[in-house]
């Protein structure tokens, strides 16, 4: 029941006024509300199974048992594994089982760089550089980060490859932009309308991840470029909002984070954070339609992006960090958590 808050502006005038446990509730129902609308619009397929592939985990630990680097970088490689080989089974289940291999290894290359940074901070800050001009790298996951880069042109073309080595470039950079933002207690001008959108394309590693869909033998960069570059935009805005939308739980409800992108672009626009999630709710669904509607003569592309897309929402879905199985635990939306989610 609302209470009267007699030291409150609303209460001064006599208004009643929620109660915090009321206003919580009604917080937690609007977002409910707004994340059940945005699955039903991408018209997400909520008994999409959480497929495992033990062999393919194998190899990968494997891959990087074989590394040496170390004890205390095993330990943080085995925390990601699943998460990693997970997201490449379930988003890119057709694609060759090396390749798959090699597309889970960079994806657990950028949880490690994500999570470790702090470690080796000053030897990523040129990365980069020393990627381009061949030189060696103090820390060892780094130095097999760049062999593993460089080995990815046996599964990718020319274009795909480039953009790829591209994204990670700015994927390093954002990484380190975060961490000078961090230290310095850094926040956006409110006038910088234009960085946050900016700053979220370089962090989330989107064009890596669709650029992995494409390999030559599947995909010819001679025929297909030209079907597949006008989507790209698309695509990663489908990927780094997706994300934000499934995330907004776990970030502002159960926590309250900072210097993310919907915290950024609020400030920078004058917004309520719901209002920036609700207007990401809406908007990410036509995105996607427009994927599709732009594919619809290509049905092989069309397929993997489809499929890509499912896989990509399933995994934020029953994936235990975003805590959407607790949200709808009531109305059971969402399926139980697989042991390994």
């Amino acid at each position: 029941m609302a209470t009267v808050q007699g030291e409150s502006t609303f209460g001064y005038y006599g208004l009643e006024t929620q109660s915090p446990d009321a206003a919580n509730f009604a917080r937690i129902e609007q977002v409910k509300t707004i994340i059940k609308k945005f699955l039903d619009d991408i018209q997400f397929d909520r008994s999409t199974p959480f497929i495992k592939n033990r062999d393919l985990e194998a190899a990968v630990w494997n891959y990087f048992l074989n590394l040496y680097m170390g004890q205390d970088i095993e330990k943080k490689v085995q925390k990601r594994l699943k998460l990693s080989v997970t997201l490449i089974h379930q988003a890119y289940t057709s694609l060759p089982f090396d390749i798959k291999v090699a597309c889970s290894a960079q994806v657990l290359y950028m949880f490690l760089v994500d999570d470790i940074a702090e470690d080796f901070i000053e030897d990523l800050q040129i990365f980069n550089q020393n990627f381009v001009l061949n030189k060696g790298h103090q820390h060892p996951l780094l130095n097999h980060f760049d062999i593993h880069l460089r080995a990815l042109s046996r599964y990718y073309g020319p274009y795909c490859h480039s953009a790829i080595l591209k994204s990670v470039f700015d994927y390093v950079n954002g990484r380190i932009i975060e961490h000078q933002m961090e230290q310095s207690s850094f926040r956006f001008p409110s006038d910088s309308h234009l960085m946050p959108m900016f700053l979220r394309t370089k962090v989330g590693g989107a064009e890596i991840l669709i650029h992995m869909l494409w390999p030559k033998n599947l995909f010819p960069e001679e025929q297909t470029v030209m079907q597949y570059f006008p989507v790209i935009a698309e695509l990663v805005l489908f990927i780094d909002f997706t994300n934000d939308i499934l995330s907004y739980y776990k970030e502002f409800v159960l926590d309250d984070e900072k210097g993310n992108f919907v915290s950024n672009f609020s400030i920078t626009h004058h917004m309520q954070q719901s209002d920036v999630l609700r207007n990401l709710s809406t908007y990410t669904p036509e995105v996607l339609r427009s994927v599709y509607g732009m594919l619809e003569n290509h049905q092989d592309l069309r397929e993997s992006v489809a499929q890509f897309a499912q896989g990509w929402v399933m995994l934020c879905t029953a994936h235990r960090r975003y805590h959407l199985v607790e949200l709808f635990q009531d109305e059971q939306y969402l399926p139980p958590y697989d042991e390994d989610s």
